[in-house]
């Protein structure tokens, strides 16, 4: 912790030093008493870092070695001031802007109501708001545990009321006194994948299918049946609205039930190569801050990435939204994670075996959540130049009835 503070504070310059004499160089700045960070050698030469003082003194090796030294990258404090001396403006309204954000930091500027069906919005903001909870209010001056005590006094079909403060946002949150819903069935039952069915067990409705029948995704298997016990009202079609003797009543329908089991087979294949490069992360991250306006971004730290192959990850942080009201200023993160080439040389029992993990995983994702596997065949196919091909099958026995509207 203290080296990272102690190299911000001095500065650090990431530079790449070119040329054909790079173990002399180097040697050389050693004899001058310049200190060298994570030194690496790359294509394009060797990358390393400097404290911001020395990195004047690598002119005499670089001249005798006939060395190119280019700067990549510069990080730590003497650069951040640098550039702050010359935007003092702006530094005056980053600080106005940071006293802005602290004071309405400690207002509440948005209150929402979260989990009411029968209980009005606008009744609970009411009665919150004679409770002293209202917009522009000082946070610290809400006792929120008896504002939701006296909340749920009040209201008679609230269960369980919370009140609970996020940042600048206070949220209330209501459990009424009601059982959930429950999504009624309805419609014909239909395949849910294709396969062979192996048994049918109809309780309400007509059955369309029969044992050793295979079946397709979204074939009908068992309809509603008409319920002539129940009367019904008349259906009046457009064409026949001026002819009421020749509208028929519409018989009601019941419920589709039952169950129909089937065999059914999933299958997927997979090819891994013997030989593969990859560009994965190094684990190496170097992060910045900086701050947003509007579509405009300027870097306060680690203006430029360190690495040559990097991805990167941008994470913004801004004040909550009040109404239709938007904080137009941002603090953005940048996360510059390095890449590297990674080569993998498989032997042919291990390229088979990543095939076989990757075309298992496949088929668990096509299959039915909870269903258990009867048989599974792994195949390995007739592999092509440099790479292995396996296949995974598997069969289930399950239910295929779901619910379709008709």
């Amino acid at each position: 912790m203290f080296e990272r503070l102690r190299a911000f504070w001095q500065g650090r310059i990431f530079f790449l030093a070119r040329g054909d004499q790079l173990a002399r160089f180097l040697n050389e700045i050693l004899k001058d008493g310049v200190i060298v960070f994570r030194t690496q050698k790359s294509e394009r030469g060797m990358r390393a870092q400097i404290k911001l003082g020395d990195f004047r003194r690598l002119r005499r090796a670089a001249r005798q070695t006939h060395t190119r030294v280019h700067i990549m990258a510069k990080y730590g404090w003497p650069f951040i001031a640098a550039r702050w001396w010359r935007r003092k403006g702006l530094l005056t309204g980053i600080a106005i802007i940071a006293l802005v954000l602290t004071v309405l930091s400690q207002l509440v500027l948005s209150i929402s109501v979260m989990g009411n069906h029968n209980v009005e919005s606008a009744e609970v903001l009411e009665r919150a708001e004679k409770l002293g909870l209202k917009t522009w209010t000082y946070s610290k001056d809400l006792d929120l545990n008896q504002i939701a005590k006296a909340l749920q006094e009040q209201l008679p079909d609230a269960a369980w009321i919370g009140v609970e403060r996020n940042g600048t946002d206070v949220l209330i949150k209501i459990s009424e006194k009601t059982r959930p819903s429950i999504p009624k069935e309805a419609g014909n039952l239909v395949a849910r994948h294709a396969g062979i069915v192996k048994e049918i067990m109809v309780i309400q409705g007509t059955p369309q299918v029969h044992e050793g029948e295979t079946v397709r995704a979204g074939q009908v298997l068992i309809t509603q049946a008409v319920n002539p016990g129940i009367p019904s009202q008349p259906a009046v079609p457009n064409s026949e609205v001026n002819n009421p003797k020749s509208s028929k009543p519409t018989p009601p329908t019941s419920i589709a039930r039952g169950f129909v089991r089937a065999r059914v087979w999933y299958s997927v294949e997979k090819q891994v190569p013997l030989v593969e490069d990859k560009l994965e992360e190094s684990g190496k991250v170097a992060m910045g801050w900086g701050i947003k306006f509007g579509s405009r971004v300027i870097m306060v730290t680690m203006q430029d990435s360190p690495f040559e192959q990097v991805n990167q990850e941008v994470i913004s942080h801004s004040l909550k939204p009040w109404r239709n009201w938007r904080f137009p200023v941002e603090v953005i993160r940048v996360n510059y994670k390095e890449l590297h080439n990674v080569h993998f040389e498989r032997s042919i029992a291990e390229a088979r075996q990543l095939a076989e993990e990757n075309a298992r995983t496949e088929v668990q994702k096509k299959m039915t959540p909870g269903v258990l596997i009867v048989v599974e065949n792994v195949k390995v196919l007739p592999n092509i130049s440099g790479a292995e091909r396996v296949r995974v099958e598997v069969e289930t026995y399950e239910d295929l009835a779901v619910y379709a509207n008709p």
